[in-house]
């Protein structure tokens, strides 16, 4: 009687996608590495890493540390011990990841779901920016959203496998997994709330069906009551960034630009469009879809309220948890902007994985009801290629401004700066 361990037998059956992932990531955004150091922050953080890398001891001293970044701080350092100050290595290794959290999309809506066709066609999308356009390749500080984006993957990817497997058992290797990279997110950035609040959808579109049990179940309690210890911890002894409506009498207001900032972001992942120097450049009938911009988001929030109602009343156990999914990890973003001008696509990196299900979802789900109709089926993929080749062109549109900017005198000062602040010292006999 033979053995097969799950975990290779996992491996054999779904090592190819990951596999083909990591060649259309790889061939779609690989020009994206020949780029020169364009951003002031990364200039910031490669000259940190140099300081920190002549002695890696001293981000140890202070209490802080140890609730702030830590991993963060280490990936840094470790990403210069290899790449020094070429920028392309940072670039690949952006690449890596984000072909890494694609890859565990597409295990956890395999198992959500389950449909493999539908899992795949949601991990391309995401895998291409579908969503987020692609801003968060294209910078070496992107790294910190790259990472915190992989452990909130895991941890609920490990969650939800947990639950399938064990039955939510807090004794189970996939459990422990699970909180040990939910500590980790944490020591990446701060975002534990953001985390457990899907956890709770996770359980109440799930547990309770399944189940027939109260979603407190043992390790969501587990989760919930860890979350708290660490973000006290965090409040008192780490880094924490300042607020952007210091003045009580505002809070009316940030309460109105956050709630219409959830808006203004979901708007953008269908229409991703926003003042910019690159309209400068774009041609005359883009200028004037930008000009009818504020008609085409009010019929587009209409829409999105639309089926966010009707997807959580008639749409199945899946299709609610990703709409969840999408509100809750956008909000911690809403409120970082005092006026909500202007959003940062990045932003939008997590968030865009309801998205890209959503879309996934509907477009399988049209192809089946005309898989009688020989070609036809194939129609309702116009849809999502459509968005890649946005997704696509917009992510080189940026690269293109970038280069440019990368190619001006202060810029190329700035570059020489960091070479010159980087030379090892002489030693003095």
């Amino acid at each position: 009687m033979s053995y097969h361990c799950p975990t290779m037998n996992t491996l054999r059956i779904h090592g190819p996608v990951y596999l083909l992932l990591l060649v259309i990531v790889l061939t779609a955004f690989g020009k994206l590495t020949q780029t020169a150091l364009w951003d002031p922050l990364d200039a910031q953080i490669l000259c940190d890493a140099h300081v920190l890398s002549q002695d890696p001891a001293t981000m140890f001293g202070h209490l802080g540390f140890y609730f702030s970044q830590p991993v963060l701080q280490l990936a840094f350092l470790a990403e210069y011990r290899l790449f020094g100050l070429e920028p392309a290595g940072y670039i690949w290794i952006n690449l890596f990841i984000h072909t890494a959290n694609s890859f565990v999309i597409y295990m956890l809506v395999n198992m959500l779901f389950p449909h493999q066709k539908k899992a795949f066609l949601a991990s391309l999308l995401f895998a291409l920016g579908v969503g987020s356009y692609g801003k968060v390749f294209m910078a070496v500080h992107q790294l910190e959203t790259l990472l915190l984006a992989l452990f909130h993957l895991l941890v609920l990817y490990f969650f939800i496998r947990n639950d399938f497997r064990r039955d939510g058992s807090i004794r189970s290797s996939l459990f422990a997994l699970g909180l040990v990279l939910f500590l980790m997110t944490g020591l990446t950035k701060a975002a534990s709330f953001s985390l457990i609040g899907v956890l709770i959808a996770y359980k109440a579109f799930f547990y309770k069906k399944r189940a027939g049990r109260s979603i407190l179940s043992a390790d969501l309690l587990v989760f919930v009551v860890v979350g708290i210890l660490f973000y006290t911890a965090q409040s008192l002894w780490g880094f924490r960034e300042p607020a952007v409506f210091q003045d009580p009498d505002s809070v009316h207001r940030f309460d109105w630009i956050s709630f219409k900032n959830i808006f203004r972001y979901l708007n953008l992942m269908f229409f991703p469009m926003q003042r910019s120097p690159i309209l400068e450049d774009s041609a005359t009938w883009v200028v004037w879809v930008f000009h009818a911009r504020t008609v085409i988001r009010v019929f587009l929030s209409l829409a999105i309220i639309a089926y966010s109602f009707f997807g959580f009343v008639f749409g199945s156990r899946a299709v609610r948890f990703f709409i969840a999914w999408t509100y809750i990890t956008l909000l911690p973003f809403t409120g970082i902007t005092d006026t909500g001008e202007w959003l940062n696509l990045s932003h939008l990196y997590l968030t865009s994985l309801g998205f890209c299900v959503i879309l996934a979802a509907g477009t399988t789900g049209t192809s089946g009801l005309l898989s009688r109709r020989r070609w036809r089926r194939y129609v309702p993929y116009v849809v999502p290629l459509a968005f890649i080749l946005v997704s696509i062109t917009l992510t080189y549109k940026l690269n293109e401004r970038h280069r440019r900017v990368a190619e001006t005198p202060a810029v190329v000062q700035m570059r020489a700066d960091l070479v010159s602040s980087c030379q090892p010292t002489a030693e003095v006999p």
